[in-house]
């Protein structure tokens, strides 16, 4: 039995002490309405109405259930618009789940702006490089990088990543760069990367791809941490183009074998907006999407 059916059904038959008029109202047949009853009344053991070929009163087990009948309805009414509103209006409590270094760079700098246009929407925010499961951890929104794996989750491309052979300007006065990728196995940092990347060059730019190992003498697990030992001469890394933006276009950092891409895998890394699947997303995802999107726009604004 279809009980939320049932129930409207109970209230209009009983509101108009007909069972045609609340068919008519419910643009259903008289018969579906009494068969409606005649369930209720199974279900719950007692007569809700006596009938007569002239009236139709409620018993008084009908009273009492009518009463708790209306309680039920009014509150799923408002349960509806409650909902609805949240899609209509960005309101609630906002999950993020976001890597580290990337937050820190291009989210919390303009998570003032996005707070106050939208100051119905609280933040939860989860600074963290391993991909949870988002449905798991009840979390409505992560930024992934890299090649997304085939899954249920819903994504949005955020940009492109460029991964760029960096050093300081001390290690590039002190250092000539080498004549081939193979040839910085040795000084290449790592932490991020697997232990063999693919150098894959710029279009027009006469090479095959190359399978590089990755062996300096040096790991570490944090990005932001390699950034820094790059800047102290540390050795060669390998680091996104978000990250190190800013140093390239002060000098701190100069870049090697700029006619190359380094990709750990075949496929060029992206950043996506990822978020678990629902038949519609609730305005307070939607509104943080469309923020990163408009802020970092395309191409990226590190990349203009």
């Amino acid at each position: 039995m279809d009980y939320f059916a049932a129930l409207s059904a109970f209230v209009e038959a009983a509101q108009a002490n007909n069972f045609s008029r609340a068919a008519e109202k419910l643009s259903i047949k008289a018969s579906t309405v009494s068969r409606y009853i005649k369930d209720l009344e199974q279900d719950l053991g007692i007569a809700l109405f006596n009938r007569s070929t002239r009236t139709l009163r409620l018993t008084e087990g009908g009273e009492t259930f009518l009463h708790h009948a209306l309680r039920v309805l009014d509150a799923l009414d408002h349960a509806k618009q409650a909902t609805s509103s949240l899609n209509q209006h960005p309101r609630g409590l906002l999950k993020l789940n976001l890597p580290p270094a990337f937050a820190r760079q291009h989210i919390l700098p303009v998570l003032g702006e996005f707070m106050s246009r939208h100051p119905e929407v609280r933040l939860d925010l989860t600074l963290d490089d391993h991909h949870v499961n988002l449905i798991n951890a009840g979390v409505d929104l992560a930024v992934r990088i890299g090649v997304l794996p085939d899954s249920t989750l819903k994504a949005r491309k955020l940009a492109n990543e460029r991964t760029l052979v960096c050093v300081s300007a001390a290690y590039a006065r002190q250092h000539a760069p080498p004549a081939t990728p193979q040839e910085l196995s040795g000084v290449l940092l790592n932490g991020n990367l697997p232990d063999e990347v693919f150098f894959v060059p710029a279009e027009g730019f006469a090479h095959g791809v190359q399978r590089v190992a990755v062996a300096g003498p040096l790991r570490i697990n944090d990005l932001e941490a390699q950034l820094r030992a790059v800047e102290q001469g540390l050795g060669v890394a390998c680091l996104p183009d978000w990250l190190v933006a800013g140093q390239l276009a002060s000098g701190a950092l100069v870049q090697w074998f700029a006619q190359w891409q380094v990709q750990a895998t075949h496929v060029p890394a992206s950043l996506w907006l990822v978020y678990p699947p629902k038949r519609t997303v609730s305005s307070k995802v939607r509104c943080f999407i469309d923020f990163m999107v408009e802020r970092v726009g395309s191409p990226a604004y590190w990349q203009s």
